[in-house]
């Protein structure tokens, strides 16, 4: 079946509110940083499959340890009877993740699920009923996780949503753009400042705030990197105020800030910290790592599912720990990551259409303006640099409230050869762009991160 046909016969069988199609493009292989598709042609992936294949695609110590357990048995549920892949996985997150208090896991499925786990603990076990989150965060799509996803609540108003109704969003200190117009750049301590009085005045006027939940740097809002102090300041107003803090790594975590987790870099020992995406190794698995209280005070009611804790996912997720540990990975995630956003500036400095250039390891965003003095956000200009750069072989998508900001969050191990060339097409569809060479109608049948709005 032909690409064209393909796509038809998607659109008659999956529902549009669950895709955010950008190309034409049926991948049928991967190796490392490279897809192949059904014609052979090849592109280097630096959205690693929207920041799940931390470790390459199909990297062979995965691949190993997968068909090894495929070959024995898929799985059997660990509700009734012991699974040994899933509790060597379990005690090695508990070893990896901050905080030197007892700690135990759950496993799920997606970000999603994980989320919905630890918000709903977070709320029976301190039997308050608000929550916390901030501007432009998100955390999955189901009930609780969507509602405190700051980015598509007003989405979620046209479908008599946000389901969950207790929670208060308050401002993400965005150094780029923000509602109070400081520059967080040059005005850092300002900036936290005025996000943190916002907090401290919502804790401090409801008494019942469950949880504060965040991101340690917010991912699908666009790749925000917050002032060095705020997340620290975060979690110790939450602690004065008796609050939990419930910390989304699922972008940020497993290496790819260049620590374990995000949330390392601010010294912080979340309560409650949930793990996806890059956690399986391609296959679906998530995992909330909390402080032991807060998970053993949830009714025994059967809260968990038939397929937590697969067996597959989980030698999968312990193979991946396992080659970021002998690679070096987290290493090479801060010294790749910094040549990226050094070069990325450089290109900047002579392209109006980059307005930001913002990131924390190998998790950066490119932000697509109409130009440096107005900083207006321009989807349309970051939908024809990411088409441009597909059309040469190099794959990244959008994100953003406004879908203007390049995710470029590639494998941590991605050859420096394959980075410096993707780096060079990259500039080469931004300067097609300045330079008119790439028809609006190229973006008409795109959707993308952004389109409900």
């Amino acid at each position: 079946m032909d690409v064209e046909k393909l796509i038809l016969e998607e659109r008659k069988v999956v529902p549009r509110p669950f895709v955010l199609k950008y190309f034409p493009l049926v991948p049928l292989k991967g190796r490392g940083c490279k897809l192949y598709d059904e014609t052979g042609r090849e592109y280097i992936d630096l959205t690693s499959g929207a920041a799940t294949y931390i470790v390459g695609f199909n990297h062979p110590d995965v691949v190993r340890e997968v068909v090894e357990q495929v070959e024995s048995l898929f799985n059997y549920t660990t509700l009734y009877f012991y699974n040994r892949p899933s509790i060597e996985l379990a005690g090695k997150l508990v070893n990896l993740t901050p905080g030197g208090f007892p700690k135990k896991v759950v496993f799920g499925f997606s970000g999603a699920d994980a989320m919905e786990i630890a918000l709903t603990a977070s709320l029976n076990y301190t039997r308050r009923g608000r929550l916390v989150s901030f501007t432009d965060s998100f955390h999955g799509t189901l009930v609780l996780p969507a509602s405190v996803s700051g980015i598509i609540r007003d989405a979620l108003e046209g479908l008599g949503g946000p389901w969950y109704k207790d929670v208060v969003f308050v401002e993400y200190p965005n150094p780029y753009r923000n509602k109070w117009g400081v520059d967080g750049y040059e005005k850092p301590g300002e900036l936290t400042a005025l996000a943190l009085k916002e907090l401290e005045e919502v804790l401090r006027g409801t008494g019942g705030v469950a949880a504060v939940v965040i991101e340690p740097v917010q991912g699908d809002a666009g790749v925000v990197v917050p002032p060095k102090d705020f997340v620290r300041e975060v979690a110790r107003l939450a602690g004065e105020h008796g609050s939990l803090l419930v910390v989304d790594e699922a972008q940020t975590g497993l290496g790819r800030t260049g620590a374990w987790w995000g949330v390392e870099h601010y010294g912080v020992a979340p309560d409650v910290l949930v793990s996806a995406k890059a956690l399986g190794g391609g296959f679906p698995l998530s995992a909330v790592v909390a402080r032991s209280d807060i998970l053993e005070a949830l009714p025994r009611v059967g809260l968990g599912f038939t397929n937590m804790g697969h067996a597959v996912s989980c030698r999968a997720a312990l193979a991946t720990i396992r080659v970021i540990e002998r690679e070096g990975l987290i290493e090479r995630a801060r010294t790749l990551g910094a040549y990226l956003t050094r070069r990325l500036r450089e290109i900047q400095e002579n392209h109006p259409v980059i307005g930001d250039v913002r990131g924390l390891g190998l998790m950066v965003g490119v932000e697509v303006v109409e130009d440096h003095r107005s900083r207006r956000p321009s989807r349309v200009k970051a939908l024809k640099v990411a088409w441009g750069a597909w059309r040469k072989g190099v794959i990244t998508t959008t994100l953003g409230r406004h879908g203007n900001v390049l995710r470029l969050t590639p494998p941590l191990n991605i050859p420096l050869e394959d980075l410096e060339k993707a780096i060079t097409v990259l500039e080469e569809a931004v300067k097609d762009v300045e330079e008119g060479r790439v028809p609006d109608e190229v973006v008409e049948g795109v959707e993308g991160w952004g389109s409900w709005s």
